[in-house]
């Protein structure tokens, strides 16, 4: 199941008595494992009805689950980055037989038990990244149906976690500069989370959130800089453009991954006019480069600023910039900015024409 039909099902009350919880979104999975703790810890004693244990034995596993819980229905038994669900399966799981064994319990006693988890406990097993679906024990709680899912949150969807989270700070954004966040700032939730803090920390009593406000504080990811790097070279804006690139190098970001971050950005641009001329719309074209709506628009309105064949010369260069200095033929001290000034010359050259 994803994480929304744990939470549907946490609302009716229906607890399973065991569970797997995985993905990269180790925001969410913590904040699943806070409600169902919430909702199992309802007595007067919670500490004395929830087991953690890290890489426990089998035995002591069974322990924490037959022990009875006091005064409360149910108790919580928390098993934390077991190797028996995150290593490689041993021989005869579907694993290379020559390959080491990476620990000699099996657990094929725990994969047996948990069918056997009784009413009184609720047993999770919680895994940092992606659990092994080859190992049996996962395969046995995903029979059971207690594998939960936490994937990186779809668009729509983080925009509106990202509405919601500064809507608890009294703030208000919309959807375009939402968009633009996660862009700008990636879309693992727990540091947006950290950002939206600090974003709401400086803006005092204003309830609107705005770029300006975001840009003031935020951490931007090198992809989004670039991008607006490669906006303004684009645009033909050097005034901008050049403080911005001599900037990220002062910062220590590589040449060559500014080169490569460039060349996909102009390749972007490209595809954005093919699909613009062939009559897509700015939704197609955010679906079909896999960008947010505010960056679709953005590379549209670029891209229809140059003739498609001045868009493939500049997409074929930064592809022969970047391959001639991996490949020796070029110094990478100052192949960005040579890079950069030929794209500058090219935008003031359609600007010419």
């Amino acid at each position: 199941m994803d994480y929304q039909a744990f939470y549907a099902a946490l609302k009716r009350g229906d607890v399973r008595t065991v569970y797997l919880f995985e993905g990269e979104e180790e925001y969410s999975k913590e904040s699943a494992l806070k409600a169902l703790r919430a909702a199992l810890m309802t007595g007067p004693l919670p500490v004395m009805n929830e087991a953690t244990l890290s890489n426990p034995e089998e035995s002591q596993v069974v322990a924490a689950c037959e022990t009875l819980p006091m005064l409360q229905e149910r108790r919580l038994v928390v098993v934390r980055d077991s190797p028996l669900l995150t290593g490689k399966p041993p021989a005869g799981e579907g694993g290379d037989e020559d390959a080491p064994a990476e620990k000699p319990v099996s657990g094929d006693g725990l994969t047996a038990y948990v069918g056997r988890v009784p009413p009184s406990a609720c047993l999770v097993f919680f895994v940092r990244g992606k659990a092994n679906g080859a190992r049996k024990l996962y395969k046995a709680v995903r029979d059971l149906g207690g594998v939960v899912g936490f994937d990186a949150l779809e668009p729509e969807t983080l925009v509106k976690w990202i509405a919601k989270e500064l809507k608890g700070y009294g703030k208000q954004v919309d959807r375009q500069t939402a968009e633009r966040l996660a862009f700008a700032c990636g879309r693992e939730l727990m540091p947006l989370k950290n950002e939206i803090a600090k974003i709401a920390a400086v803006m005092g009593e204003r309830a609107a959130v705005a770029w300006e406000d975001i840009e003031a504080v935020a951490t931007l990811s090198a992809e989004y800089r670039v991008f607006d790097l490669a906006d303004k070279v684009s645009a033909g804006d050097a005034g901008r453009a050049l403080p911005l690139m001599r900037d990220m190098l002062a910062g220590g970001e590589q040449r060559l991954m500014l080169l490569a971050l460039l060349q996909r950005h102009y390749r972007q641009l490209l595809f954005a006019r093919i699909l613009t001329k062939n009559g897509r719309t700015q939704a197609e074209v955010a679906r079909e480069l896999g960008v947010p709506g505010f960056a679709a628009r953005r590379l549209a309105t670029a891209a229809g600023a140059y003739t498609l064949p001045q868009l493939r010369r500049a997409y074929l260069k930064c592809v022969d910039q970047e391959f001639w200095v991996k490949s020796g033929r070029l110094n990478e001290e100052g192949s960005l900015e040579q890079l950069v000034m030929w794209l500058l010359a090219l935008k003031a050259e359609r600007a010419k024409a």
